[in-house]
């Protein structure tokens, strides 16, 4: 009995110590007024490096990479269980206000008289929830994603938890730039992260052309220890830290401490910035494709998400940009403004597939000035879609198809865009067999550039193709198929015989895929693997007819040389002359986008999966976090790459790549010399062309 006394006494004591201490820490965190406040920070949890901030604007409270400035500066003012949340960045006056208790509800900044009661609700970890009085079942959250808008989700959400920390406003880190912003692209507007360490715990700020210019203070909590180093730095900069690459870790002294970042431009850079990712508004950019059109302009098309992620999430837009000249007249580096083609109407959406538009697949005709673009739609992820395969409870909705054309007004001198046209029930019954059955219950086609013939024309249309990658009706297993069409992408056509079953497919397991035409006209498949990728090759028996046969699925990491890490990513192949090259990440992760080159051979009977998979040399493009990629020949001969890098996650990179430079002599002497090998006149001998 004493022992149960003894036990339950202290256990009372370890309560009553722990509530003490949390009071205690808690009290340090409140304040009575805002003119006698406490500023404090407010950290999120499970990133770490991310905090609660005001807009630039005033109004909107978000949250961004730790940067301890005036913008992260909050007052708590009363209680744990009553109080209302100031910014010192906006003042007295207003006061964060949610516009309801529900999850979703975003927060902003109001008259302080109606500023939002809140409470904390403490965890074990010590961090705290953050929500609207009386409802502790919902807390802030980053909605969506780190960096993005706070709004109201689940308490028991690790990413709903928060750390507070009082900061001592007394010793300021004064951060100047040295900057010299003159010179390199326009396009290259943010400059590198400096990555600030704070007690163990390291956040990435990233600067700006703008930014750059203006002093920074930075306010850290009461003795912390610091240091300051330069992290990703963007293309086109060098960038250092009092002259070198840190700072080391330390305390500020009794009156702050100034440093210096010497930022300057780097004169030998290729690279370009397209697009950003994340925006300003915290929205990312995916999925490059690239086109040269018959007059010379270089079109980068790409995804804009606003609901940060793949179709089937939300909105999904389609953005481009267009070189501002053609060919010769172009600088090389100057580019339009970026011009929405498929704007997505997320959930309220009146047709399904205009919810959102992605993964673009574009080509450019030869000989006209049009760009045709295939994009998936909708809102089904792509893979829950059930063509041929739906019920009461869950009726059909596949993955969606949509197609648009953007044309060269001669009048005017401008590009105009089409407005997009689902065409989704035009694709998806070339995949029944002749009883009836699908065979594909989802599929997107490869984003990237869609390939076009130099051999074969149709019309007034040299034909094209592309690949689509697809799920078995049924399961998840996913493979692939290729599409042509002889008239411009009007109408679609199965490439191959469709098969019995799965194993039929000319790329079983594959994942995203590409196609590209071969000297001899027939026609490469090449799909998405780890370690390599799956090459088959269509031979025709029939141009006019697009009769043949595919040779059979290969990996090229065991078939030949064509390897490397272990990441699964979008890449796409292009024959320049006789060269064929291949784009693709590298690392075993995301990363060191590069692209392999090799000569082909004249004869033909060389054109096998096991043969294209040997004899491959390697172009470092990226050495940092990169990904899908998709290439295009320029009008000088050369090749531009627009890939998916690092910063943001992903960032819109182009680069020229100057071939008779990269390539070896050799090869470039021996095959690069005529572009055109086969060719006679600017057209290859032997044309096909049907009427």
């Amino acid at each position: 009995m004493k022992r149960r006394v003894f036990l339950f006494l202290l256990s009372l004591a370890a309560g009553i110590s722990a509530a003490v201490a949390s009071t205690t820490a808690e009290s340090d965190i409140f304040s009575k007024s805002f003119s006698k406040g406490t500023p404090v920070q407010i950290t999120n949890n499970r990133d770490k490096g991310f905090a609660i901030k005001v807009s630039n604007d005033g109004a909107i409270v978000t949250s961004g990479s730790t940067a301890y400035g005036e913008d992260e500066i909050w007052y708590l003012v009363g209680d744990a269980s009553s109080f209302r949340m100031y910014s010192y960045k906006a003042g007295k006056k207003l006061a964060l206000k949610l516009e309801s208790s529900d999850s979703g509800a975003a927060a902003t900044m109001a008259k302080a008289s109606d500023g939002t009661p809140l409470a904390l609700t403490a965890q074990e970890d010590g961090s705290y929830a953050i929500g609207a009085a009386g409802n502790p079942a919902q807390s802030f959250n980053m909605f969506g994603g780190a960096g993005r808008d706070i709004r109201l989700y689940s308490s028991e959400d690790n990413g709903s938890h928060w750390n507070i920390r009082p900061i001592d406003m007394s010793k300021p880190l004064r951060i100047k730039y040295n900057a010299q912003l003159e010179g390199g692209f326009d396009t290259n507007t943010r400059i590198g992260e400096l990555a600030i360490t704070v007690d163990g715990s390291t956040s990435n700020s990233m600067l700006t052309k703008e930014s750059a210019l203006h002093e920074q203070t930075c306010y850290l909590p009461h003795n912390a220890k610091f240091g300051i180093a330069t992290g990703l730095v963007c293309h086109g900069w060098k960038m250092d830290i009092n002259g070198g690459k840190e700072l080391a870790e330390q305390e500020l002294t009794d009156k702050g401490m100034d440093i210096t970042v010497n930022i300057s431009v780097d004169k030998e850079n290729k690279y370009q910035y397209l697009f950003y990712s994340p925006d300003e508004k915290g929205i990312p950019y995916r999925i490059p494709a690239i086109v040269t059109t018959a007059n010379g302009y270089v079109f980068a098309i790409n995804d804009y998400r606003p609901c940060g992620n793949d179709i089937g999430f939300g909105e999904v837009d389609l953005v481009m940009r267009h070189s501002v000249k053609g060919g010769s007249e172009w600088d090389g580096h100057s580019w339009s403004e970026p011009v929405k083609i498929a704007d997505g109407v997320g959930k309220e959406a009146k047709e399904t597939w205009l919810t959102g538009f992605g993964d673009p697949a574009v080509v450019a005709d030869r000989e006209r000035n049009e760009i045709l673009v295939m994009s998936v739609c909708g809102n089904r992820v792509c893979w829950h879609g059930n063509y041929g395969a739906g019920t009461a409870e869950n009726p059909e909705n596949p993955n969606r198809m949509a197609r648009l054309r953007i044309k060269f007004n001669e009048e005017t001198g401008q590009w105009v865009a089409s407005e997009p046209e689902e065409v989704t029930y035009e694709i998806y019954p070339l995949f029944k067999d002749k009883n009836g059955k699908a065979h594909v219950g989802s599929m997107f086609i490869g984003a990237g550039r869609i390939a076009q013939s130099r051999m074969i024309k149709v019309g007034e249309y040299y034909r094209i193709y592309c690949a689509v990658w697809a799920v078995e009706t049924g399961c998840y297993r996913h493979h692939n198929y290729a599409l042509y069409s002889d008239d411009f992408g009007e109408t679609w056509h199965l490439l191959g015989e469709l098969g019995n079953d799965f194993n039929d497919s000319p790329a079983p397991y594959g994942n995203e895929p590409k196609c590209e035409e071969l000297p001899d006209g027939s026609v490469l498949l090449s799909s998405r693997k780890g370690y390599g990728r799956y090459f088959n090759v269509f031979h025709y028996t029939n141009f006019e007819k697009a009769e043949g046969y595919w040779d059979g699925a290969v990996a090229t990491d065991q078939a030949g040389d064509l390897k490397f890490g272990s990441n699964d990513t979008n890449g796409e192949p292009l024959l320049v002359g006789n060269i064929l090259f291949q784009s693709v990440p590298t690392g075993d992760s995301r990363s060191d986008v590069a692209i392999f080159y090799k000569p082909l051979s004249n004869d033909p009977a060389t054109y096998t999966p096991t043969e294209l998979s040997k004899g491959w040399k390697k172009l470092k493009v990226s050495d940092r976090g990169s990904a899908y990629s998709s290439m295009c020949i320029l009008p000088d001969g050369n090749i531009g790459i627009y890939y998916e890098e690092e910063p943001g996650g992903y960032s819109m990179v182009y680069v020229p790549i100057n071939i008779g430079s990269a390539v070896d002599p050799i090869t470039y002497t021996e095959k690069m010399a005529d572009k055109c090998p086969t060719c006679k006149d600017g057209k290859y001998e032997g044309i096909v062309t049907v009427e």
